[in-house]
């Protein structure tokens, strides 16, 4: 993920950073609603103005996905990373069916790779980003565990979109 977290302007989003408190580059500056100017819908940034927005387990949470992925697309400059990672159902959930079974009510929604894309896709215009990493992350995971306990090690969604440069041609395309 380091490689995609370059520049001197990053926001982590949550700002629990690493679990312990600390952040996920030296340069983040770690948001959650406590943040001077952050109502917890609208960023205090400007358009284009960040290099990185990273968010680790916070968009599960989320009521309203779709702002919440506008607005951290929104601050991001041309070239910059949304790097978005959430909890895999199958290895967190362990169930199909809400409510969470360790977070309850405050998982919002489930997450397959698929989800997660059909999200993104439903909420960024499809003209300016690009997917460049996707992985499910089962680091360390044990298997052997069963359904009513907690995981051991990783199991997560990560995922990576890439803001380009808006593709003039393809929105006349796809506006026909």
């Amino acid at each position: 993920m380091h490689r995609y977290l370059s520049g001197f302007n990053i926001l982590e989003i949550g700002g629990t950073g690493d679990g312990n408190g600390i952040s996920i580059t030296d340069s983040a500056i770690n948001i959650d609603l406590g943040y001077p100017g952050y109502d917890g819908r609208t960023l205090p940034f400007a358009d284009g103005s960040q290099d990185a927005v990273y968010t680790s387990h916070c968009l599960e949470h989320i009521d309203d996905y779709r702002n919440a992925l506008q607005d951290w697309f929104r601050v991001l400059k041309v070239g910059g990373y949304l790097i978005v990672i959430v909890p895999h159902q199958l290895l967190y959930e362990k169930k199909v069916n809400q409510p969470s079974r360790f977070a309850g009510h405050q998982h919002k929604r489930f997450y397959l790779p698929s989800t997660l894309l059909n999200e993104i896709q439903t909420s960024l215009p499809l003209t300016e980003w690009r997917l460049r990493h996707m992985r499910e992350n089962d680091d360390d995971f044990d298997y052997d565990i069963p359904p009513l306990i907690h995981s051991v090690g990783s199991y997560e969604i990560e995922c990576v979109i890439q803001k380009i440069p808006s593709y003039k041609y393809l929105n006349e395309l796809l506006s026909e």
